[in-house]
């Protein structure tokens, strides 16, 4: 098959998802028209959307799916979309959370507030309503997103996030370590709930040994490079299930504290290693885990075999081209 993916790269998925596409014999690129200091590479294109849409006869003629990414197209509007439905190419949109978390909706799911996204409950209502005219089949990365767009398409998969578990060194906690790092890499303070994390640090200060570090607007690989000096990773304390910060944590075979709301956590497989904290219970959470440095290296032990089992490239991708025989 001949698979295109755009327009835009969140977390690295664009790019994974492309490269193990193509060990698997397919055709498959990746068009990022969307660029942060995150910085990522790999099997992608990072261009513009007026470079991708020069070359639109191209990819009408050649493309066999178009495998959309964050309620986007090529054109503003969704313009490209009767066009590519006119004749009669295969889609899918890849909804990756903030571009169909509605206020009204995570009043209605989450017990903890999140801050607005770039669209307002208006517009993300319009853009799904509009897009699944078009677009039969969407992808969420698990229940917790699944929730704002079920009502919309004909078809609604959960497919795991991707990881490139070769990629990972492991380095697990050292048992004998007293006095542990703990690292924090929030993209959005608010989103992740880095106040409510800042306080429960200064809480135990004084009660336990630790080095607490905090990184932001580092790029991708820099952030990893430091990640595998860690002995806990704090990832987010309000959205209710985890990212691929989480993900790339527990390859490396790192403990990982996150909120994971009940309901979506009865979907993850039970093996899920990920600590559950709250706001309210971080600052014990923490106190126990950096007391236990045989704990720490237990969970992470059993976050890499997690990775291994649950998100690894090569699964996420063969339930991909699952999804893409029933397009």
């Amino acid at each position: 098959m001949k698979i295109v993916h755009a327009p835009t790269e969140i977390a690295g998925q664009m790019g994974t998802l492309c490269k193990e596409l193509r060990k698997n014999g397919h055709h498959a690129v990746g068009y990022n028209c969307f660029h942060t200091y995150l910085n990522y590479k790999g099997a992608i294109i990072n261009t513009d959307a007026f470079e991708v849409i020069r070359e639109i006869d191209f990819l009408l003629k050649h493309t066999d799916i178009f495998h959309f990414h964050n309620a986007n197209t090529f054109i503003q509007d969704f313009a490209d979309l009767p066009l590519l439905k006119e004749k009669g190419k295969k889609m899918v949109m890849h909804h990756w959370g903030n571009d169909v978390r509605t206020v009204q909706m995570v009043n209605k799911l989450n017990p903890y507030p999140l801050p607005p996204t770039y669209y307002t409950d208006e517009e993300i209502h319009k853009q799904l309503t509009d897009l699944s005219q078009f677009i039969d089949t969407a992808i969420v990365q698990d229940y917790e997103a699944y929730s704002y767009v079920k009502d919309y398409y004909k078809n609604v998969f959960v497919l795991p996030l991707a990881c490139n578990i070769e990629d990972f060194q492991v380095s697990y906690p050292s048992v004998k370590n007293n006095k542990p790092l703990i690292i924090h890499a929030p993209t959005n303070r608010a989103f992740k709930g880095s106040d409510y994390i800042e306080s429960a640090i200064n809480q135990i200060q004084g009660k336990c040994e630790f080095t607490y570090q905090i990184l932001e607007k580092k790029s991708h690989d820099e952030a990893l490079a430091m990640y595998r000096n860690a002995d806990i990773i704090i990832d987010q304390l309000l959205c209710g299930t985890y990212g691929m910060f989480s993900v790339e944590a527990m390859a490396m075979g790192k403990p990982v504290i996150a909120f994971i709301r009940d309901d979506v956590r009865s979907k993850f497989p039970d093996a899920l290693p990920i600590v559950q904290a709250t706001p309210e219970t971080l600052a014990e959470v923490l106190l126990d885990l950096i007391q236990n440095p045989k704990r720490r290296h237990k969970i992470g032990k059993a976050s890499r075999q997690y990775v291994e089992n649950y998100h690894s490239a090569e699964r996420v991708t063969n339930e991909l081209l699952n999804i893409y025989k029933q397009l």
